[in-house]
């Protein structure tokens, strides 16, 4: 647990100190802003859940900027030798650098926080669906950081990581447009896929056990695909 932890400060550290992250910070918030802002002021209505639903989307592009550089970066500049070499198994190394992303992940979400203060000093919103919106934008967020540090550990290519991450995170999403216009038992099976419609549940204020098995499951199948894939090369 030590290694782990040291490598998630390691990781931490490099990632706050680079100017990358205050960038993706301030668009992801500013982002959120506008998308608040468009529907109070097209419909006069202060809609916190729908604001979320869309930081949802805007993440499905941030996740790949996050992660792209994490494992790709480090083989092009042969710092992947010293981890290779090191007395430290594949899975503290991988875990060391998700538990990274997923806090840096957490204080992005935090952010969030503010704003919410500032609604509920003003208003009196139902605060069940703002709290369950928040944990399905964890979750999901999590599930998203899990696959790009998968594409990220394909190619010592930075550039290819995230596009190959956003086509990844994009056809999940598309699956359940693509059910529906299908339908039928193999449209429905497409549905359950769909990183959308589980989401949407959250949306709702329903925090179903199914929902959260789903963004687990695969966030661990992705890691466990990132681990096995440094493992074999790591002993190639």
């Amino acid at each position: 647990m030590n290694k782990i932890t040291t490598i998630m400060l390691r990781e931490l550290s490099s990632y706050f100190l680079s100017p990358i992250a205050y960038v993706i910070m301030a668009v992801f918030t500013a982002l959120y802003g506008v998308f608040f802002t468009g529907v109070f002021v097209t419909y006069g209505v202060a809609n916190l859940q729908f604001s979320l639903s869309n930081v949802l989307l805007v993440f499905l592009f941030m996740a790949p900027l996050m992660t792209m550089r994490t494992l790709a970066e480090e083989r092009k500049m042969g710092i992947e030798e010293l981890y290779m070499t090191s007395p430290i198994t594949t899975t503290e190394y991988i875990l060391g650098k998700y538990l990274a992303l997923a806090l840096s992940y957490l204080v992005m979400l935090s952010l969030l926080l503010f704003h919410f203060l500032i609604v509920i000093f003003f208003a009196k919103p139902d605060l069940g669906p703002i709290l369950s919106s928040m944990t399905g934008l964890f979750l999901a967020g999590l599930t998203f950081l899990a696959i790009g540090l998968f594409t990220s550990s394909l190619s010592d290519n930075q550039i290819i990581a995230g596009l190959t991450g956003f086509g990844i995170l994009l056809s999940y999403w598309l699956l359940g447009w693509v059910a529906n216009s299908m339908g039928g038992k193999f449209g429905e099976i497409l549905g359950n896929l769909s990183l959308l419609k589980y989401y949407q549940d959250f949306n709702k204020g329903v925090i179903d056990t199914k929902s959260i098995v789903f963004y687990l499951s695969n966030m661990s199948v992705f890691l466990f695909l990132t681990i096995r894939h440094m493992e074999a090369r790591r002993w190639r």
